[in-house]
């Protein structure tokens, strides 16, 4: 039998990176029903760990009018008291309000097609007016007549695509159109901010235009991309430098879609490995924020299909989680809003580590993947001021048989030299947290 290797590494915290916003889902709220979700948004915010909810109220951008049979005459205060009133709307409210009790402001989106009178071709957004008019009558009723505390608003979702998950609208367009929402929202909806681009494909072709725009770069609150691929470390990092050196430099940068679209629910523990590596990957290129997709399976309005990318499964009036759940868990509850990333020098490419700390430095949560097929030793030793760290260390787990599962408790050093830091064994293919955080 092998001997199991022991591999060392190093978190220093007086070198520090990215403060972290949180981690969340994205969420439907048509299945609200009256309240009978709040058990499961329940077990999203206290044993999963979100606090950003990004939420679609209707699937589409065309509630206005759905079959295009009104045409501009549908944008008046009495059409808009029978919108806003009728059930999908006030299971979205009902959400959101529900969200605000639990203390989380949620961030409302659009996506999806607009009537096809807002177009030139059916697909291609034209009518900027008319399309600022519709989501400020959205907007507003949700924060007036509503009463949802918020502050944060996507008024487009993957515009380079086009339908069916957004209007087209090209990149040289794209900051006109925020213009004219930006002009709109001025009328009593000046401290709500734009998550733009929400882009499918990753680069820098539509945020390069509003990045450094000073008419609309006050507007953004955050920047926000889309990622079900492996995208580099390297290329995630350039995009940040790419923004942190811009007018927007000082804004929060998420990832508002991330996870995997495997629909043959026959590879949940692939996606549970796969999703957590690319969620590392955000966090090591210097993103502030993530949200998955999906909180739980459902059926999607803009796409017309049943999906079962959520984090839980989806029964008669049953939610089970998943095994992407519990791999998710392992960072959104112990990473928690306010955390700063810290550097993590590990001495071999079979480990991955990532580090974090509050700004006091009385907490930290160490997240890692063993990307080997064998089972390792860690050994890990602090540096920088730590004083305040003095809590036992709780040791959680996911792989293929274990399900974020307290395996033990870890005390900072030992005095078991060569091995007297934080020393601890991780199966093969696992993913592990050490944490101080209960």
């Amino acid at each position: 039998m092998k001997p199991l290797e022991v591999i060392s590494f190093k978190i220093d915290l007086s070198q520090t990176y990215q403060k972290i916003d949180g981690f969340g889902v994205n969420i439907n709220s048509k299945y609200w029903c009256g309240g009978a979700l709040k058990p499961i948004v329940d077990l999203l915010i206290d044993d999963l760990g979100a606090v950003l909810f990004r939420v679609d109220v209707y699937g589409k951008s065309n509630w206005i009018d759905p079959d295009g049979s009104l045409g501009p005459s549908s944008l008046n205060q009495e059409h808009y008291q029978k919108i806003y009133r009728n059930r999908v709307f006030e299971d979205g409210w009902g959400m959101m309000r529900y969200l605000n009790e639990r203390g989380i402001a949620p961030y409302i989106a659009a996506s999806g097609i607009v009537p096809s009178w807002m177009t030139s071709d059916g697909k291609t957004l034209t009518r900027y007016e008319y399309f600022a008019e519709m989501m400020h009558s959205f907007v507003s009723w949700a924060k007036h007549k509503a009463g949802i505390k918020f502050t944060l608003f996507g008024p487009l979702n993957e515009t380079d695509i086009g339908p069916p998950e957004g209007p087209k609208v090209e990149p040289e367009e794209f900051a006109d159109v925020i213009k004219v929402l930006d002009e709109r929202f001025r009328d009593g909806l000046e401290d709500v901010k734009f998550i733009l681009p929400e882009q499918a494909y990753f680069n820098t072709d539509y945020v390069r235009h509003i990045i450094n725009n000073p008419t609309i770069a006050g507007r953004i609150g955050v920047i926000s991309m889309h990622m079900y691929s492996n995208i580099p470390v390297e290329v995630l990092r350039k995009f940040v430098d790419t923004v942190r050196g811009s007018l927007c430099g000082d804004r929060s940068i998420w990832m508002g879609e991330y996870g995997d679209l495997d629909q043959s629910g026959e590879m949940e523990w692939y996606v549970a490995w796969i999703s957590t590596y690319r969620l590392f990957n955000i966090l090591e290129a210097g993103f502030n924020g993530a949200i998955f997709w999906d909180a739980y399976d459902n059926y999607h309005d803009h796409d017309e299909a049943w999906t079962i990318y959520g984090l839980l499964r989806v029964g008669r009036r049953i939610f089970t989680p998943k095994k992407r759940y519990y791999a998710a868990k392992q960072v959104y509850r112990f990473v928690r809003p306010g955390f700063v990333r810290v550097d993590a020098d590990v001495e071999s490419d079979k480990v991955r580590i990532l580090a974090f700390t509050d700004d006091k430095r009385e907490e930290l949560s160490i997240i890692g993947m063993n990307l080997s097929h064998e089972p390792l030793y860690l050994n890990g030793f602090l540096e920088g001021e730590y004083l305040g760290i003095e809590k036992r260390l709780s040791y959680y787990r996911t792989n293929e048989e274990e399900n974020c599962v307290k395996v033990g408790e870890l005390n900072l050093k030992t005095e078991n030299y060569p091995y007297s830091g934080v020393f601890f064994q991780v199966p093969p293919k696992s993913i592990f947290t050490i944490t101080t955080v209960k």
